[in-house]
């Protein structure tokens, strides 16, 4: 015969009035469960969708776009320094002086814009980090207080579970056997009732048995739903200080920008009142190149009529472009007054000045050289001096009649010369060296070319 436990009617009241408040704690903290695991689950979408890798933004490659800058920065600055062939350094430095602090301060004010936007970005990554800390922290104090209140209630049910346990497998002075149901039964509603009891003791037994493993399942939630919380709010900080200090460090740069512009600001207001101060004199060496010119157009003419006589009486001083050579000055007849490859500064022509805004003619060519490079003989002939306010030290060579034309060669600016005054040179022959002297913001070759008295863009002779 199978023997089995059971708790008599009387008892069964009082357990199922235990179980029922066991039950109910443990509803309650289903309950809490499955509402705790909705607000994580509708706090991580939000982050899910919130998260952004803070400080990660698309950037164009920084070292390309600052060389690129730099080179068209260069380029500019020669164009106006070229621009400003005819003026003195003093000037033309102020000039530029107030162009490069424009610059400046136009690539300072760009900076500024985008650090204040980087700042404002910086801002709210940081103000995002802190509102996900916050809903952490509160989800992670709720989890704390519904593991607290969970925590009390099953220490009340194990108690009664405890208990119920107990009672039902080890038995108590009013529990019996089947043998006893059997044995003591004297009628068959006797029997009936004592088996109803049986059967109820096995339904609290079942619900103990669910109960305890309820609890353990809750008590695994809860834990790993604390630590999740507690990861996730050490997580967010260590984010939302990240965000502070780049905050932090963006409000830096933008200070630090914003001084730069006050400092370019007041740098170009001091550049333009210095180009202002010096307007006087450059009215007066626009005054002094005038004449220089007149003087030097004077002069060409002169040697032109002194050509066309020699000339016209067969006495040619010049020689044949067929006998010409193609040598490191170039294979035209008019050869390069600098070895190397030709690079045209400022073109000869008309062209406004920069300063005034009031159109002059170039009357050469100007090529980039550096301080102190060998300048030679483009033609053989006859080298005399010819220095000037606007062209400094300057070399005049006569070729006399090439190919039935009389041709000059004017060279200025030098920082010296190589020859003496009235001296026959060869074509490649050294006669000077490129300065930057007279009215000329910096180093570089000035070639004039002057054809039957007329001067003519160096640029259209054959081998240029």
């Amino acid at each position: 015969m199978i023997m089995a436990s059971f708790l008599p009617l009387s008892d069964a009241s009082a357990a199922f009035s235990k179980v029922s408040k066991a039950t109910r704690g443990v509803g309650r903290q289903c309950y809490r469960t499955l509402a705790g695991k909705r607000r994580l689950l509708s706090v991580l979408m939000v982050i899910a969708l919130a998260v952004v890798p803070l400080g990660m933004t698309a950037r164009a490659d920084d070292r390309s776009d600052a060389v690129d800058q730099q080179n068209e920065a260069q380029k500019r600055q020669t164009e106006l320094a070229s621009s400003l062939e005819g003026v003195s350094a003093e000037l033309g430095q102020a000039y530029l002086d107030l162009q490069s602090a424009e610059t400046a301060l136009t690539t300072a004010q760009d900076d500024l814009t985008t650090a204040e936007s980087t700042l404002s970005e910086k801002e709210r990554e940081q103000q995002t980090a802190s509102d996900r800390l916050d809903v952490a922290e509160a989800d992670l104090t709720t989890v704390t207080e519904e593991a607290d209140a969970s925590q009390a209630d099953a220490s009340e049910s194990n108690v009664s579970v405890a208990d119920l346990v107990v009672s039902t497998y080890q038995g108590d002075s009013s529990v019996s056997s089947w043998s006893y149901v059997l044995s003591s039964s004297d009628t068959v509603d006797d029997l009936n009732q004592r088996a109803s009891t049986m059967e109820i003791a096995a339904s609290i037994q079942e619900t103990v048995l669910a109960s305890a493993e309820a609890e353990r399942a809750q008590d695994a939630n809860r834990k790993a739903r604390q630590d999740a919380a507690t990861d996730r709010v050490s997580t967010l900080k260590d984010e939302a200080d990240t965000a502070e200090t780049e905050a932090r460090t963006a409000r830096d740069e933008a200070v630090t920008k914003r001084d730069e512009v006050a400092t370019l600001k007041s740098d170009k207001e001091t550049a333009a009142s210095n180009l202002e101060t010096q307007k006087e004199g450059l009215e007066q060496q626009q005054t002094q190149a005038a004449a220089d010119a007149d003087a030097a157009a004077k002069r060409i003419a002169e040697i032109d009529a002194a050509n066309r006589t020699a000339y016209e009486s067969g006495e040619n001083t010049g020689v044949s472009s067929d006998s010409i050579a193609a040598d490191s000055l170039g294979d035209g007849y008019i050869g390069h007054p600098i070895s190397g490859e030709l690079s045209v500064t400022s073109p000869f022509g008309y062209r406004v000045h920069p300063v005034t805004g009031t159109g002059t003619g170039h009357q050469g060519a100007d090529f980039a050289a550096a301080e102190g490079t060998p300048q030679y003989a483009a033609v053989s002939g006859v080298a005399t001096y010819w220095d000037s306010e606007s062209c400094g030290i300057g070399i005049d060579i006569n070729a006399g009649y090439i190919d039935g034309h009389s041709y000059v060669i004017t060279l200025c600016h030098l920082s010296g010369r190589a020859i003496s005054d009235g001296q026959q040179v060869n074509r490649g022959d050294l006669v000077g060296y490129t300065g930057s002297t007279g009215y000329a913001t910096g180093p570089h070759v000035h070639f004039q070319v002057a054809q039957d008295g007329v001067y003519i863009d160096p640029m259209t002779l054959p081998g240029f």
